[in-house]
């Protein structure tokens, strides 16, 4: 990569916008360019004190009532004879309609992940350091991602660990790490928990299980297409570690 086509990317790369295979290019380019690791640096201080800066602003407290005293009132419609269940019904379907479609679009994560894990399988590009020995695998992410994962051996209880890699979830980098139950490969997607995931879930999807929590400020998913039975058993060994 280039210095100029790292220029291209930064702004992207530290929003969280790039594909892993292009942030791990990006990174092997910082670790190996003085400039561009300088450029980089300044940008996230700035972004740094932007975001510590009081920039928002709060009204007065009364500023709310007096907005709505100022609003015009309506005389009150009367509603006719029958209005009833048919009228509150269709009220409600129109309600329903111009509710915003933000808040009707179904979280996709679970999609994302399942892609991830495809992805995975598909580009044999399972793992980015290859190990069975959690004290190879944990140090490996230090400096790569902002939090430290645990990486318990569960080899005792069936589920052997083959290693980890970096991904990306929700537009920023996360850990997987990757498990096998016998021929079954099983991902563990770790991420910070910035958009405040449920505690838990449970979803399956072409013949693949996902079963999500949370813990600590982090988000886990884990992926595979071992039986729930079996994938439940493994995600509450990594839970209770």
């Amino acid at each position: 990569m280039s210095c100029h086509d790292f220029e291209a990317l930064l702004n992207p790369y530290i929003d969280g916008e790039l594909p892993v295979t292009e942030v791990l290019v990006v990174e092997r380019h910082l670790a190996d360019c003085l400039v561009c690791r300088s450029q980089h640096e300044a940008l996230e201080k700035l972004r740094a004190e932007i975001a510590a800066s009081r920039l928002d602003y709060l009204p007065p407290p009364r500023l709310a009532d007096r907005v709505e005293a100022s609003r015009p009132r309506a005389p009150r419609a009367r509603h006719p004879w029958w209005w009833g269940a048919g009228g509150l019904a269709a009220a409600a379907l129109v309600l329903i309609l111009t509710v915003p479609r933000m808040a009707l679009r179904p979280d996709t994560t679970g999609r994302e992940v399942l892609d991830a894990h495809l992805g995975s399988l598909l580009a044999s590009h399972l793992v980015d350091v290859p190990s069975s020995d959690r004290h190879t695998v944990k140090p490996w992410f230090q400096g790569k991602v902002a939090f430290s994962p645990d990486v318990p051996d569960l080899t005792d209880q069936g589920f052997a660990l083959v290693g980890g890699r970096l991904d990306v979830i929700r537009q920023q980098r996360a850990v997987a790490l990757v498990y096998k139950r016998r021929e079954h490969v099983i991902n563990v997607f770790i991420a910070e928990n910035r958009a405040g995931s449920p505690s838990g879930s449970e979803s399956q999807s072409q013949g693949y299980n996902v079963v999500s929590w949370t813990d600590r400020g982090l988000s886990y998913w884990a992926v595979s297409d071992l039986n729930a039975r079996e994938l439940n058993e493994f995600a509450q060994l990594i839970r209770h570690k």
